[in-house]
């Protein structure tokens, strides 16, 4: 056992949620723990419990602490205090696996739940006093950049098939050099099992895998390992994704899954995200980027401000991540932050002028808003009707 400093462990609402269930029966695991030992910010906070999940509502509720029964099946509750939330789970066991889901049964033996979890660095459980429980070394793992299957990698994977996606997500946030053999060969020999998972589990990872930094590695051995075939994703172009990768680089810009998503998939985004079961928004969003990433650069800073009118900001950001030298800073602002106008002018503004309604009105309209474009946007509403008479 090793003992670190952990900010996070000293907020009040910790402290007092381990008093409450007994420092002896409480640990932290997972993200958090994974995180402070990389050094990096802290996102969700877990925690395992030897208490059952009616008993661990009781008590922290007892104690005037709100918990929400979030999983109560799988012995999740979650206890919220302010912008605080802790996801506190009961020790678990697997007792059936079908390679999509399980059927577990709670225990208290720690070694019993760290020996359900996937990777070694996901099995390392933190104590309120910072001192680390790690069954199979899983520090000496995370701090290496080594993503690593605990036991057999077979069997692990053969327990939930969705642990081959999180093989190369979690090395593609947290590995460093070569993905693990054992691991590598173990997805190519089950890859076959990622036709029984559900559309939205795979949606999920592979827009986790596409956040990290750098996925570029992973996705190569995904493709060299023929992952992609068994999922509704089909396959991949890697060198789209590095233009839209060299392009955030150029223009000192984060990473956007969706963009990332149509330099993967091209033309096919739109399909891609409709199989991904993605939402109506996130669809719109890949249809307007995927647009914008195969139109012509606009000339100028008025034909950008027209091509932003016309087809919209999530286009003209297509067009920027496609073409980020032509485009250059300067148009990636505007793209970013030019507001986008709208015609001054509204049929009830004709009607009122004696027009009456009817076909000529959009006529009317549509000569205006020719005539407002070509200005640059610069005429104003008064402009308008004046040239309307």
């Amino acid at each position: 056992m090793s003992k670190i400093q952990a900010s996070w462990l000293q907020s009040p609402f910790i402290q007092e949620i381990a008093f409450i269930l007994g420092p002896a029966d409480i640990r932290f695991v997972g993200g958090a723990v994974r995180d402070t030992l990389v050094g990096r910010d802290i996102k969700d906070i877990d925690a395992a419990t030897r208490w059952r999940p009616g008993e661990t509502m009781e008590k922290l509720q007892a104690a005037g602490i709100k918990v929400i029964p979030t999983g109560l099946d799988h012995g999740t509750v979650t206890a919220v205090r302010g912008a605080e939330v802790i996801e506190i789970t009961t020790l678990r066991h697997d007792v059936e696996t079908d390679g999509r889901r399980a059927v577990v049964a709670f225990t208290d033996d720690w070694l019993a739940d760290a020996k359900r979890r996937d990777f070694t660095m996901n099995a390392i459980y933190m104590a309120v006093d910072g001192t680390l429980y790690d069954p199979f070394g899983g520090e000496a793992d995370v701090r290496a950049g080594h993503v690593k299957f605990i036991g057999d990698a077979g069997e692990r994977i053969r327990e939930d098939a969705l642990r081959i996606l999180r093989f190369f997500r979690f090395h593609a946030h947290y590995g460093s050099g070569l993905l693990d053999e054992a691991g590598l060969q173990a997805a190519k020999a089950n890859v076959n099992m990622l036709e029984r998972l559900s559309v939205e589990r795979i949606r999920d990872e592979v827009c986790k895998l596409l956040a990290a930094p750098n996925p570029l590695q992973c996705l190569d051995a995904m493709q060299q390992a023929d992952i992609w075939s068994h999922t509704p994703v089909v396959d991949v172009d890697l060198n789209g994704l590095k233009r839209v990768m060299a392009a955030e680089k150029t223009l000192g810009m984060g990473a956007d899954i969706l963009m990332r998503l149509v330099g993967l998939v091209g033309n096919r985004a739109g399909s891609v995200g409709r199989l991904l079961k993605m939402s109506n928004r996130d669809l719109q969003t890949l249809k307007d980027f995927s647009a914008g990433f195969h139109d012509d650069v606009p000339k100028d800073a008025q034909s950008m401000r027209v091509y932003l009118y016309r087809k919209g900001r999530d286009a003209g950001q297509g067009v920027v991540m496609a073409h980020p030298e032509a485009c250059g800073h300067e148009l990636a602002d505007m793209v970013a932050n030019w507001p986008i106008p709208e015609l001054p002018v509204r049929g009830r503004d004709l009607i009122a002028r004696g027009m009456e309604p009817g076909p000529a009105i959009s006529k009317t309209l549509k000569q205006l808003e020719e005539a407002w474009v070509a200005s640059d946007f610069k005429l104003t509403k008064e402009d308008l009707l004046r040239a309307q008479r």
